[in-house]
């Protein structure tokens, strides 16, 4: 079978977001995001990038968003997981009669509506199997807010991962994840700064 003709976008950040509870849970709070930022170049296939925050209870939404919406390139392609709705809440919420509130994404495409947004449905499982072939070490299940917060950078990454691996062509893949992979090389053997 022939392979279509995909190409990876010129810059791709990928998001991932921390939260102590489901995003439409009451009370929920952000408490870590990761940036993955990928900006192909001719002198070396890729360049890469993580901003990764952390923030306590006290730090809304609002504040929070908008920082992310600050620190992505102008017309980046961005990919983040696509928000889950918990058992039975679209349903309470119809019973309520109120609009549904909107996902972290829809107020991102609000505040930067020069990004094409790509919430992406990305199991848990194909996930961990990519996370097994590159080792990026993802939290748990059942881990902790600490642990989950730590690991955003890689939980990014591995998001990216998916997406390159599902829209690129095979010679891009192999360029891109090579380049990936050196990158993460020096990111480890960097000092830690605290």
């Amino acid at each position: 079978m022939a392979e279509t003709s995909r190409r990876h976008p010129q810059t791709v950040c990928s998001l991932a977001i921390i939260r102590d509870r489901n995003e439409f849970a009451t009370r929920s709070a952000i408490r870590s995001t990761a940036i993955f930022t990928v900006t192909r170049c001719p002198e070396s296939v890729a360049r890469f990038s993580i901003d990764h925050r952390a923030f306590d209870r006290t730090a809304t939404r609002a504040e929070i968003l908008a920082g992310v919406a600050e620190r992505i390139p102008a017309g980046a392609t961005l990919i983040a997981r696509a928000s889950r709705f918990p058992q039975h809440y679209l349903r309470h919420s119809f019973n309520a009669g109120g609009p549904l509130p909107p996902a972290d994404l829809h107020l991102l495409q609000r505040e930067r509506p020069d990004l094409d947004i790509l919430p992406l449905q990305c199991a848990n499982s194909v996930l961990e199997e990519i996370a097994a072939a590159y080792r990026i070490e993802r939290a748990g299940p059942g881990s902790n807010i600490l642990s989950r917060s730590r690991r955003a950078p890689d939980e990014a990454q591995c998001l990216w991962a998916a997406f390159m691996w599902s829209q690129s062509s095979q010679h891009e893949r192999t360029s891109l994840s090579a380049a990936w992979q050196a990158w993460r090389v020096i990111e480890r053997a960097r000092p830690v700064g605290f």
